[in-house]
């Protein structure tokens, strides 16, 4: 073969990386568009096949036990599928009352740190993450963001919350998980990799959610699990009024509303049972 074929041949080969790349997103673009595929396996493409995330985190939860990270409303859709598809309803009432909690505690001046640290919802009692296998993007993704990134979001609540007098130490997850190390690191992780990971998810969302380019520009498709629960079950009305509520209240009331809200729903879901979030996604 002469030099000129061989330059072409590996031209069009390129590297390793590239030809992955391609595979992926040519099985990707096919899967996607046949009917057999479920939600569920075209998230795990997205959060498996197009890069290893796998990692030695030893499962500890640190992270967990002080946030729930957003996630793309498709993400929210594959797991709280599976979770009404097998939690009791008492557990589903837990969900939903803790998703009230955490609405009310938005605003520092009122609550303090507690308006910051809120565990995750979807922990066992010993701590655990119930759904692993599912854990959204953002969760397979602490520990891994390139440190000019991460830095960058740090950054941004510090100075949020520098008026009110909390130094960068005093954040809640201020540094990723120094524990943390990928299993496989041969596909580095940039800053271009994970928007287009994130992009694949607005795609479904825009496919199964009617979301616009627009709405996906300014993240409405992008919320915390407990902010998707209460939308996707009480409204945008319900949720307006409780806005303008929580805004106008103080903590001492926004607690007796807290409770009186849990006595209502456990009054009336014993009748009607807990609302089936399925038929609402």
């Amino acid at each position: 073969m002469s030099k000129s074929g061989s330059r072409k041949t590996q031209k069009q080969k390129g590297s390793r990386k590239e030809r992955q790349e391609r595979a992926y997103k040519a099985t990707v673009s096919k899967r996607a568009n046949t009917p057999s595929i479920t939600l569920s396996e075209y998230i795990k493409g997205v959060n498996e096949n197009y890069v290893n995330l796998n990692t030695t985190c030893n499962h500890n939860c640190e992270c967990c036990k002080v946030a729930m990270p957003s996630m793309n409303y498709c993400s929210f859709v594959d797991i709280v599928t599976d979770i009404w598809n097998t939690y009791p309803d008492e557990e589903k009432l837990n969900l939903i009352f803790t998703s009230i909690e955490y609405f009310f505690r938005y605003d520092y001046n009122k609550w303090g740190m507690d308006s910051l640290v809120k565990p995750c919802m979807l922990l066992n009692k010993d701590g655990l993450c119930t759904i692993y296998n599912k854990r959204p993007l953002n969760c397979r993704m602490y520990g891994l963001w390139p440190k000019e990134d991460y830095e960058a979001r740090v950054d941004k609540f510090e100075k949020a919350y520098s008026s009110l007098g909390l130094k960068r130490e005093d954040l809640p997850l201020n540094t990723q998980c120094p524990h943390v190390k990928r299993v496989d690191d041969s596909t580095p992780i940039t800053t271009e990799l994970i928007e287009e990971l994130f992009a694949r998810l607005d795609e479904m969302d825009k496919k199964i959610g009617n979301f616009s380019s627009l709405q996906v520009a300014q993240k409405e498709n992008y919320r915390t699990f407990a902010d998707w629960l209460l939308l996707k079950i009480f409204g945008d009305e319900w949720l307006a009024k409780l806005t303008s509520f929580a805004m106008a209240a103080d903590k001492s009331t926004m607690e007796e509303q807290i409770k009186a809200i849990k006595d209502v729903f456990i009054k009336e879901f014993s009748k009607t049972g807990v609302p089936d979030v399925r038929k609402r996604l």
